[in-house]
């Protein structure tokens, strides 16, 4: 098993749980539970979600699962603001005020900072660490930056939805992954373009459409 650290993003929490692959992506990953590292933010912030919403499904966001993503994060390591500051403030200052200054719609919000900021502090000691993300635009934003030191510490160290989703079906087999994946694909705009709108798509459709995403 590797001694990495991986440090997922809300975003990627909440869709590969609904996709029910959370525990399939940490297999195929080579790692488990106990060397994944997520927000503090996502327990409260869900958790207050569900509370809300409760009893008025009106107003739920039915395109998550978030009690599932709840239960599978339980008891995972969190990591805060505090921490950025701690470990990496320069980068983590950086990231925020980049966001803060630039004029489109790429931007790298204070959650990522917090992860991007973990990870590269992480690489610095001497190990290989990894980001898990779904928000695209934050890597645009990174990739636009011009933060040299940062782009070089994360490069070959993301992985984003697709890809991960990619990884899982060559290694648990395509049939598995869709049935998975297509009757709740609506949580993904992209992932329902890939998997098929109205009837599921072949998987040399699926393959392809995975390996051709650029950010």
């Amino acid at each position: 098993m590797s001694g990495a650290f991986y440090c997922l993003d809300n975003d990627i929490i909440l869709k590969i749980a609904t996709f029910d692959v959370f525990y399939d992506t940490l297999i195929t990953l080579g790692t488990d539970a106990s060397q994944v590292k997520i927000l503090d933010t996502f327990k409260y912030k869900f958790q207050k979600q569900i509370q809300r919403t409760r009893g008025n499904r009106a107003t739920s966001n039915s395109r998550y699962n978030v009690q599932k993503a709840l239960e599978i994060t339980q008891s995972i390591a969190t990591i805060s603001e505090s921490d950025a500051e701690k470990f990496d403030t320069s980068i983590y200052t950086r990231l925020l005020n980049y966001s803060q200054n630039n004029n489109d719609n790429n931007t790298i919000d204070k959650g990522e900072a917090v992860l991007i900021s973990h990870v590269c502090y992480l690489n610095q000691q001497g190990n290989t660490n990894y980001l898990l993300t779904g928000d695209k635009r934050c890597l645009k934003a990174l990739t636009n930056s011009g933060f040299t030191d940062v782009i070089e510490s994360l490069n070959g160290k993301v992985w984003c939805l697709e890809q991960l989703i990619l990884k899982n079906i060559e290694e648990i087999g395509f049939d598995i992954i869709q049935a998975k994946i297509y009757p709740v694909r609506t949580c993904d705009s992209n992932i329902k373009f890939i998997f098929g709108y109205s009837e599921a798509a072949s998987q040399e459709i699926v393959i392809e459409g995975l390996r051709n995403q650029k950010f």
